[in-house]
Order: C-alpha cells, then sequence, then structure tokens
C-alpha cells in the first residue's frame, strides 16, 4: 500500500527539512515501510510525503513511533491518504 501524508507547513524550509529528516528516521527503523520522498501536489496541500507500507499497521506505527519520539507532528494541518492495490484489499484476481 501507498500512505500520502499531506502537510500544510507553516515553518522554514529549514525546519521542514529537519522535520524531513526525522520523519525518514522514523520510517527507516519500521520494517516493511520504505519512504519514498516529500514531492510538492498539485493542490492546496504544501508537501505530501510517500510511504509504501505491507500493511496499515506498519504505516501507523510510522506515526507511532515519531510521536513517542517527538511529540505531535509540527504542522497544525494534515491529511493522510491509503492507497491500497485491489489484491491489497481482497479483491479476486
Amino acid at each position: 500500500m501507498l500512505v500520502l501524508h499531506y502537510i500544510r507547513w507553516v515553518g522554514t524550509s529549514k525546519e521542514l527539512k529537519e522535520y524531513v529528516e526525522r520523519v525518514k528516521s522514523i520510517s527507516d527503523g519500521v520494517d516493511d515501510v520504505d519512504f519514498r520522498g516529500v514531492y510538492a501536489p498539485t493542490s492546496e496541500w504544501n508537501a505530501v510525503l510517500l510511504y509504501e507500507a505491507t500493511s496499515f499497521e506498519k504505516a501507523l506505527e510510522v506515526y507511532r513511533k515519531y510521536v513517542q519520539k517527538h511529540g505531535p507532528h509540527p504542522h497544525p494541518v494534515g491529511k493522510a491518504e491509503l492507497l491500497y492495490t485491489f489484491e491489497e484489499i481482497g479483491y479476486p484476481a
């Protein structure tokens, strides 16, 4: 599954870079999660962080570990979108 974490950033570009480095460090420590980078979406959001995970639980583990280590995310508004393949949600082939 793919996880798109959209954020509306209110800090400096340096603070965004530090935030992304913290997120990448956390996701690198979770098995079966691959942090794919930060992208500029064509929407009202400032940035979107992209992950690939083997399950919802693995993706959620990244968020939990981040909060345990760093506290709440520093952006006031965000949105998570999960993209499953049809096979991942149980549709027959």
